[in-house]
């Protein structure tokens, strides 16, 4: 694609991570090149370069934007109770990593260079995932401390995202059960275990 003009350092980093995106969906992270993403806009490699600091950081740039998308859809669960949500939070985390299944498995699978640390914004988009499920945690076991909800948060989504990565790879070996079905039954087992008592009213 030709250069028709001269863009903004931030017009080429929104429009290579648009790019990129587009890439991802379309041919998979193993047809995903710096090269390709650089055509695609009409600029040289060197430039991308330039501007995210290595092809490993354009990725993460990727990496956050699939984050952000995730967090607000996540913000928009709606449940008549924090039981409820944190069972509608898990179902909607499911749906989107099959929808967006390659940007989804590019978070969790990119590996930085030792040379590149990972930057502070991407460690805040997580932790603020986690903080929708702190929050719920919050009010199921108000008795117990953050350091507990921040603990419980952390076996509870591992457990979620265990399920829904199995399931993306068609590993879960349970044709009979649905993974909606597992999703809930964890979330339950859990929280159940955890001492929480009161009868599921969701969605």
């Amino acid at each position: 694609m030709a250069r028709r003009k001269e863009h903004s350092h931030d017009e080429i980093r929104a429009m290579a991570i648009q790019a990129a995106t587009e890439l991802l969906i379309d041919q998979g992270a193993i047809g995903l090149s710096l090269r390709k993403v650089a055509s695609q806009i009409g600029y040289v490699p060197s430039t991308l370069i330039n501007i995210f600091g290595s092809y490993n950081y354009l990725l993460l740039a990727v990496s956050e934007s699939t984050l952000r998308t995730l967090h607000d859809r996540l913000t928009g669960v709606r449940a008549a109770d924090s039981l409820g949500k944190i069972i509608a939070m898990a179902w909607e985390y499911s749906q989107f990593a099959h929808e967006q299944r390659q940007a989804f498995k590019l978070v969790f699978e990119l590996q930085l260079l030792d040379s590149e640390p990972l930057p502070e914004s991407q460690g805040q988009l997580i932790a603020g995932l986690f903080t929708l499920i702190e929050r719920e945690l919050a009010q199921l076991f108000p008795e117990v401390t953050p350091v507990q909800h921040l603990s419980m948060s952390r076996v509870l989504w591992g457990g979620i995202h265990g399920l829904t990565s199995l399931s993306l790879d068609n590993k879960l070996f349970a044709e009979s059960l649905s993974l909606r079905d597992l999703l809930e039954s964890h979330v339950q087992a859990y929280l159940q275990g955890m001492g929480y008592q009161k009868e599921l009213s969701c969605c």
